[in-house]
């Protein structure tokens, strides 16, 4: 019996479904890593993640109900800016912290079974689940002490909106994990740049009471685009006129597909590194 018949290759299905089931053991192994770091650093830390767009909302709600206005485009306005804070927050988290996935979990590289872009999907899923959670807890606690919830016209709508700030969060977080590891001054310099990235993503308050100048500008922000999509589809809130969903859609695509193709060519720096 010769070698090659004894060792028969795999078919594409076999292939396949064997690095899947690789993919998804060595993902759920990160994914209770990075809960067990998370909640043994400090639980203070895990409450903030789930309190988050809460007390954000709380805070920028104080400076609406001080000028005596209760409702923005007839939506009272703590669940007004609470679904611009769910949209806004799932992007932002690609900024930081999920670049830092890679960084965090170096240690773990040298085992052959543990890839780079495995600790980047791992701090993406935990960070989209307890943001998930947040989300939820907020509406309950909104429907629970002031009485108002979203209405869900367009469920579909909104849930694309969502679907694609997790599309283009997690290309963000895998550029910037990526070169992040190559240069320190990428993150920093990121994170300084989008400072004031909550202003200009329409968050705390509406496009329609903007004029067409400022809103032709800011519709570049496709976070703008994501966070009106998500409230006409939750809140039944008519969009602004420079509106086009299909905008954040294509740029999230690209990002992902920029951030595959820049894995593919670093893939073996990033281990040695």
């Amino acid at each position: 019996m010769t070698l090659t018949s004894k060792f028969k290759p795999l078919s594409p299905a076999q292939e396949f479904k064997t690095g899947f089931y690789r993919f998804k053991s060595v993902i759920w192994a990160l994914f209770f890593k990075e809960f067990k770091i998370r909640l043994g650093k400090s639980k203070l830390g895990i409450v903030w993640v789930l309190l988050e767009p809460m007390i954000a909302m709380s805070l920028m709600s104080i400076i609406w109900l001080v000028i005596k206005r209760n409702t923005i485009e007839n939506i009272h306005t703590m669940l007004y800016l609470g679904s611009g804070f769910i949209v806004f927050l799932i992007v932002r988290r690609g900024i930081n912290p999920i670049p830092q996935g890679i960084k965090s979990n170096s240690s773990l590289l040298n085992y052959p079974g543990v890839k780079p872009i495995d600790t980047i999907f791992a701090r993406f899923f935990l960070e989209m689940w307890l943001h998930s959670i947040a989300s939820i807890l907020l509406f309950a606690t909104l429907f629970w002490t002031i009485g108002v919830h979203p209405t869900f016209p367009d469920p579909l709508l909104a849930f694309r909106a969502i679907g694609i700030a997790f599309m283009l969060s997690l290309g963000i977080g895998l550029l910037l994990g990526i070169y992040g590891q190559f240069y320190e001054s990428v993150t920093k310099t990121v994170n300084i740049l989008t400072q004031p990235l909550m202003i200009m993503s329409g968050v705390l308050y509406s496009m329609n009471d903007l004029p067409q100048k400022a809103r032709e500008a800011l519709s570049w922000n496709p976070i703008v685009q994501l966070i009106s999509a998500f409230r006409q589809g939750a809140l039944g809130i008519k969009p602004f006129e420079e509106y086009d969903l299909s905008y954040p859609t294509y740029l999230s695509i690209f990002v992902l597909g920029i951030a595959f193709v820049a894995y593919y060519a670093n893939r073996f720096r990033l281990i040695q590194k």
